[in-house]
């Protein structure tokens, strides 16, 4: 008898499956549309109102009116020259009380300045001889350092090698009266300084 039992509800469960789920199905549609629907809102932020402040202006004072300026004069016609003769006019300033501005000293030139061509004598001066050099019998040479400029122009001269007082003094003064071809730096004349010996022969 229970064998039979068992064999029955083997044979039967699939049927008891199938009226479980088509009850559970049915339980799910139902409570579907009894369940009343429910829609989202979305999120609005409260907004607090702005307050107005409304300020009373201040209480003005009193202000001072300033008085308008007096208007020019009209220039008048003179009625003779000893009038405009007599008229003075003021000094705005004494230009006399102002100090003259110190004059700044010349920039010193280096004694080595680069140059592309160097510069070239162009008038030469030949020394006078002093008498008393020459009775002496004093030869040699003077070596001289001349600033040119960029005129060819001798503007310093010093005494590198000196000889004698009357020689030396004799170089300096023809080494001024000398003139070159200034010297150049990528076409452009520049104011250096050269060594320029100058000698002193006894003639026989």
């Amino acid at each position: 008898m229970e064998k039979n039992s068992v064999v029955d509800l083997k044979e039967r469960y699939p049927l008891y499956y199938r009226i479980s789920v088509l009850l559970a199905v049915g339980f799910f549609i139902v409570a579907f549309y009894l369940v009343p629907h429910y829609t989202l809102h979305p999120y609005v932020p409260r907004v607090e109102k702005a307050t107005k402040l409304e300020l009373e202006p201040e209480e003005i004072e009193a202000v001072e009116e300033i008085p308008p300026a007096p208007k020019p004069q009209l220039p008048v016609e003179a009625e003779s020259e000893e009038e405009i003769e007599q008229a003075t006019i003021e000094k705005t300033a004494d230009f006399e009380t102002f100090d003259k501005l110190p004059v700044q000293p010349e920039a010193e030139t280096p004694e080595f300045v680069a140059y592309d061509t160097p510069p070239r004598p162009k008038r030469i001066v030949k020394p006078a001889y002093p008498e008393i050099a020459k009775k002496a019998g004093i030869e040699g040479t003077v070596i001289l350092q001349l600033l040119v400029d960029v005129n060819g122009k001798v503007l310093r001269v010093k005494v590198l090698k000196r000889l004698a007082r009357d020689l030396d003094e004799a170089a300096v003064k023809a080494a001024y009266a000398t003139t070159f071809y200034p010297a150049k730096q990528r076409d452009k004349p520049v104011k250096v300084w050269v060594s320029y010996p100058i000698k002193f022969i006894l003639e026989e």
